[in-house]
């Protein structure tokens, strides 16, 4: 898919790039401006949501100017399909990770197949686990990811409400709890390990 109509001067894509990166604002400016109709064309195929193409088309920009400053694009002569590219990961993405979170809270709020009460085993494991999340979200470095899986899952509040409070968007909540997620995720293994290796040495 070709991107974008631009005149023949102004149709080099390297030269666009090396604009940018030589700190040229306006270089910046036209990038946006070339490429944001095929953009809006490819996320709104995959999202089918105007609000949710809108957010994701400003997000595509977003990290497309800052690959493109780090040095990143690095055929500057196929910027069109990098573009392309970059907008439909972006886009498919977000709507699988949609699509994981509703599965989750679906999953989350159906009824148990057995109503059964725990047994002292299971209820000992269940509060050593309670105890090694609450030490691991106080070992998380930054204290935004603290208080956002804090408040949406142990203290289950409204994603609207924590939206509002920290002034985050639907999208940029979902990205900051993904990625929450992921470094809980993994201090959380680590804690196992670390456990799995102490009691080996017993």
């Amino acid at each position: 898919m070709t991107l974008g109509r631009v005149s023949a001067e102004d149709s080099d894509p390297r030269q666009l790039v090396l604009r940018i990166q030589t700190g040229e604002q306006d270089a910046e400016a036209e990038l946006v401006r070339r490429y944001t109709n095929g953009v809006m064309i490819i996320i709104r195929r995959i999202a089918k949501d105007p609000f949710l193409t809108d957010d994701l088309c400003q997000e595509t920009f977003r990290l497309l100017i800052e690959k493109v400053r780090r040095g990143e694009v690095r055929e500057p002569e196929k910027l069109s399909g990098y573009v392309c590219s970059l907008a439909r990961n972006l886009a498919i993405d977000h709507v699988r990770s949609t699509r994981t979170t509703q599965t989750l809270e679906e999953a989350e709020s159906s009824p148990a197949l057995f109503d059964r009460a725990p047994g002292p085993l299971e209820a000992l494991l269940e509060e050593e686990k309670l105890r090694a999340v609450r030490q691991v979200l106080t070992e998380l470095a930054a204290s935004r990811d603290r208080e956002i899986l804090h408040r949406f899952y142990i203290a289950e509040e409204d994603k609207e409400k924590i939206c509002a409070d920290l002034r985050l968007s639907s999208l940029h909540f979902n990205r900051v709890l993904y990625r929450a997620r992921e470094r809980f995720r993994e201090l959380y293994e680590e804690g196992l390990r670390n456990n799995v290796r102490e009691r080996g040495t017993i």
